[in-house]
């Protein structure tokens, strides 16, 4: 078996619903110090994978926040254990690879800016667009999963069926259901492949002030009652 077949294999062992790469040359447009080969030097890969959440604790929200985050909490373990597993196996093959958090470590909390964009990542490796709440939409579960990432040294493709059409259909919902009023007027600058600009201080100030660290999740909410 092929690496590419065996990380695929592996990965929906792991309960895991997609995984996709990019090579590190399409990161060039990432803000310096959130490149790949700034964590990895000689990293040739980044792999990008994704986590179906339980939806009953998202479709119930502000009721469910409590639940709501025991889910958001509960993924963030299983991701990162995935990703370590994944990462042991890469290495065990001689790559040295390293293994993003799902939740940021030392990222700016009051911009919510990660070390590492794991949904810039999942739209070049071809999991999703960006939709107009600022995250990741896939096909199958719309906004309904988690991310994370895993960079390395060797060259692997694992390949995605296209997206066709936009996501997204600009239907507002998330930005008239946003309690903080971080998504604004989206006209302008938005874009499937890039996502758009976002208050993120209203945002981080709505989840770390008003609501002492709990996710909001009604932007997910909004969205994600289009793919139920």
């Amino acid at each position: 078996m092929d690496i590419a077949s065996e990380l695929k294999y592996f990965a929906l062992s792991q309960g895991l619903v997609a995984i996709g790469s990019a090579p590190v040359a399409a990161y060039s447009g990432a803000p310096q110090g959130h490149r790949p080969e700034e964590f990895l030097p000689d990293a040739k890969t980044v792999i990008t994978f994704t986590y179906r959440m339980n939806q009953a604790a998202i479709m119930n929200l502000p009721q469910t926040r409590g639940q709501y985050m025991m889910e958001f909490n509960t993924v963030n373990q299983l991701l990162s254990q995935a990703g370590h597993k994944i990462t042991r196996l890469l290495e065990e093959k001689g790559y040295p690879s390293l293994a993003i958090s799902p939740e940021a470590a030392i990222g700016d909390y009051p911009r919510l800016k990660a070390d590492f964009s794991h949904k810039h990542s999942a739209v070049l490796c071809g999991l999703g667009q960006f939709g107009l709440n600022n995250l990741l939409l896939t096909p199958k579960y719309g906004p309904g999963v988690r991310l994370g990432s895993i960079i390395t040294t060797a060259e692997i493709t694992l390949d995605n069926p296209p997206l066709g059409d936009n996501l997204c259909d600009n239907c507002g919902q998330c930005v008239r259901n946003c309690p903080a009023g971080a998504l604004g007027s989206y006209q302008e600058d938005y874009s499937a492949d890039t996502g758009r600009t976002m208050d993120k201080q209203k945002c981080a100030h709505y989840m770390f002030t008003v609501h002492n660290g709990n996710r909001c999740g009604m932007c997910i909410k909004a969205c994600l009652e289009r793919f139920s």
